[in-house]
């Protein structure tokens, strides 16, 4: 009998089975010795869908825990609306609910949990953010509850981590939220206590101008998850076939990484499909498996997640999407662009950036645009030629 699929893709990756993104490991490493000794640094983390961006999270919570720091990790998917009152019972909430569980794991006493449970947030506006039915203990604002928390563990933990995943909710309203966490944190700094947050997501840092929102970048510094290159991919695959005592060719490796250019969810799902091709008893993951994979692949194994940027798509966006999809790597200028589909180039800007934004493609010099995945490309072909068929 096969041992289970090691690839399962969607997943995030187990911190011990994690590879690459070494440089940005050590920057969130950096900052989190910085945070540590009262001199606060954070960081973001952006990327498109599938990039990686919540196994980041969850191998930089794995090593805050490492340096005694309480992680906490929670995600704002779903999200379409956040008040600020909300954000902040959210975050005491969130560390409430960690030190719980460290309560019954035995590494953190009761007692600080019961105080921690007396915090109350009464804001300016009247608002009353009470954590439990007790009778609490009043702080004015987000930072001095935060303080509170920190007084309660400081004897214990070095610094409090925030990963909030899912965090483009964050930037709406020309950032309010980012403005205000900005805020909240210089009052911390103010006393030294070592609160570091992490928002990572589709965020503004990856949109058309490379930039991103100020308040953003300069708060919030970002670590921009990209495909892996060939020597990352060759250590996932034999990471991942090691546990599951199987062996794969070099040349094989090499072939995988090409098709699927190193990009993390493309090159699990297709791992994932070749080892569904096995046979038991068989010890090597050949050629063969991966070329019957190839004609599932793209249309259906991939559909859920191309379906997103593609099918979902606007009219304006999906006629761009397909006119870039029949160019060469899926890539074009935006005079080609406004000369195919007969409009001005101010009129296809605006759907470009969104584009971007989305993910759908990436900007790769002034006026010219890339299909984010070849394979993308194969997949909006499949549609034109199902509609013909």
């Amino acid at each position: 009998m096969l041992p289970p699929n090691p690839f399962n893709p969607g997943s995030p990756v187990d911190p011990s089975d994690f590879v690459g993104r070494v440089q940005d490991l050590e920057n969130f490493k950096q900052k989190l010795r910085q945070t540590s000794s009262g001199s606060l640094a954070n960081m973001s983390v952006a990327g498109g869908y599938g990039i990686g961006k919540t196994s980041f999270l969850h191998k930089c919570k794995y090593i805050a825990e490492q340096q005694d720091a309480l992680a906490v990790y929670f995600s704002l998917n779903e999200m379409d609306d956040l008040s600020k009152e909300t954000l902040a019972k959210m975050l005491i909430e969130r560390a409430q609910a960690k030190v719980r569980e460290e309560v019954i794991l035995q590494k953190i006493s009761e007692k600080i949990l019961n105080a921690l449970k007396r915090i109350k947030i009464k804001t300016e506006s009247g608002i009353e953010i009470s954590l439990s039915g007790e009778t609490g203990d009043d702080f004015p604002n987000l930072h001095s509850a935060l303080t509170e928390v920190w007084n309660r563990l400081k004897d214990i933990r070095t610094a409090i981590v925030f990963l909030i995943d899912e965090a483009r909710v964050l930037e709406k309203n020309r950032a309010e939220l980012i403005l205000y966490l900005r805020a909240v944190l210089e009052q911390l700094q103010v006393n030294k206590v070592p609160v570091m947050i992490l928002p990572a997501g589709k965020l503004s840092i990856t949109g058309p101008s490379g930039t991103g929102f100020s308040p953003l970048v300069r708060t919030f510094p970002p670590a921009i998850l990209e495909n892996f290159n060939s020597q990352e991919t060759k250590a996932f695959i034999e990471k991942k076939i090691s546990q599951v005592n199987l062996s794969i060719k070099k040349e094989v490796i090499e072939k995988v990484h090409k098709i699927t250019e190193g990009h993390p969810f493309v090159l699990t799902a297709y791992l994932a499909t070749a080892y569904s091709k096995l046979k038991e008893g068989e010890s090597e993951l050949r050629i063969e498996y991966f070329e019957a994979a190839d004609i599932e692949f793209t249309n259906r194994v991939l559909a859920p997640f191309f379906s997103r940027f593609y099918d979902q798509a606007g009219k304006n966006n999906k006629n761009i999407l397909s006119k870039m999809a029949v160019h060469k790597e899926g890539e074009i200028s935006l005079s080609e662009l406004s000369k195919e589909l007969r409009k001005n180039s101010n009129e296809l800007s605006p759907h470009l950036g969104k584009l971007v934004q989305e993910g759908a493609i990436i900007r790769t010099d002034r006026g010219k645009y890339k299909l984010f995945h070849h394979l993308l490309g194969d997949y909006i072909r499949g549609k034109f030629q199902s509609k013909i068929s």
